[in-house]
């Protein structure tokens, strides 16, 4: 059994060499001759799966890739050869809930909103929208939901709501305080994304509304996004994805608040669940056991102790809730560290496509190590309530009173 391991993939190796052979590759090396002798091929986006290059394939059985997304596999042209394909669909929801969250904050604390009167309207309810929806439960954020697809779904077994979450339409999400989007990319078919957030709807928002954009940047009309964010007025919004990728427009980056470098799911634990998530699958096909876990590869952090304000109080406070959590994840870093490699004050307007496209691609796979909250001990006072120490518990950390 040879498996062909993109070289890209934490511990990829020491996850699938107790399986069968393993050679890795470089994605920008790849060729179709090194595919003539491989049983499964596992990638990362970075890895275009097309008909040209699996003309030598003759015994690849399986595909797997070990991010979220799958555009980057040509899914028809698999299943018209008979190989199976999967993906690890999911393994970065918590990273992203959590960077829309540090955003939050953010707006919380330059009073862009207040948190706990506000409604924040969920475009897509899949893994991610689902992870999002679950964080602002937590914390007492009121959200709604917007998947039409995943409506009609629930609708023919009688339910209206998604994990206690009302479905509204696109108009009711245009009037929330802040809009987040978390859809695939599909152009075409009964349900496109491809600009779904169209000039028409960018045009009806205010400047007291946050846009939110963690999915993928084709979502979103860009030419119409940098005309609204000109005007006098314009909404605030908050950037991981762009058009064209990695070649993107950085004259978006003066008018937008944060920006980041698709990296919103770039957490320690999103890109070694994707591993496990393949590992697990990979044991599946060829009929093994696994034996190995995420604990196995991952490093301990130091616990986080958190002096509250307000520990007895019968919610957890805003203020606390920013403590805390801005010590495990804050966007702030991200976007001083992007605007910081692009040198937007040198004249960026002038930057050539290629620089643009290698800033921007190193700046993802040079990201630096961020962990979730369940990679933390939360130490709290004695006289914490209850209710808040069950908030932490449901944000991920792992709590305790000293």
């Amino acid at each position: 059994m040879k498996i062909l391991l993109e070289d890209t993939i934490p511990f990829g190796t020491d996850y699938l060499n107790s399986i069968g052979e393993v050679e890795t590759y470089a994605w920008q090396s790849l060729v179709p001759e090194m595919l003539r002798d491989v049983d499964i091929l596992a990638l990362r986006s970075t890895t275009k799966v097309t008909p040209e290059l699996l003309t030598k394939a003759t015994r690849l059985k399986f595909v797997t890739t070990a991010t979220a997304g799958t555009n980057h596999l040509d899914k028809m042209h698999l299943d018209s050869v008979s190989i199976a394909h999967s993906s690890a669909a999911g393994c970065n929801a918590v990273a992203v809930a959590e960077y829309v969250l540090s955003v939050l904050l953010h707006a919380q604390k330059a009073q862009k909103l207040d948190l706990y009167s506000a409604t924040v309207g969920i475009v897509g309810a899949g893994n991610v929208g689902s992870s999002l929806s679950r964080i602002l439960t937590a914390v007492g954020v009121k959200h709604c939901l917007y998947d039409p697809p995943l409506q009609q779904t629930l609708a023919k077994s009688g339910k209206t709501a998604h994990n206690g979450q009302p479905f509204v339409d696109l108009t009711q999400i245009a009037r929330c305080d802040v809009i987040s989007l978390h859809v695939p990319f599909i152009k075409g078919g009964d349900y496109p994304t491809y600009q779904l957030i169209d000039k028409a709807f960018l045009d009806e928002l205010t400047s007291r509304q946050l846009l939110i954009n963690a999915c993928r940047g084709e979502v979103i009309d860009e030419a119409a996004l940098l005309s609204v964010l000109q005007r006098e007025k314009a909404p605030t919004v908050v950037l991981d994805v762009f058009d064209n990728e990695p070649e993107i427009n950085t004259a978006l980056f003066d008018y937008v608040w944060f920006v980041t470098p698709h990296i919103a799911g770039h957490s320690v634990e999103g890109k070694v669940r994707g591993t496990q998530m393949i590992y697990e699958q990979i044991c599946d096909v060829v009929g093994t056991a696994p034996d190995k876990a995420l604990s196995d590869f991952l490093d301990e952090t130091n616990p986080i102790n958190a002096a509250l304000a307000s520990p007895e109080a019968s919610r957890l406070s805003v203020d606390d809730l920013i403590t805390v959590f801005h010590h495990v994840y804050d966007v702030a870093i991200d976007d001083e560290i992007t605007r910081n490699a692009f040198a937007l004050t040198s004249g960026h307007d002038e930057m050539p496509d290629r620089h643009i496209a290698n800033t921007f691609s190193s700046l993802r796979k040079q990201y630096r190590v961020r962990r979730e909250c369940s990679a933390y001990a939360l130490h709290l006072p004695t006289n914490t309530s209850t209710q808040i120490q069950h908030t932490f518990t449901k944000l991920g950390f792992h709590v305790s009173l000293v």
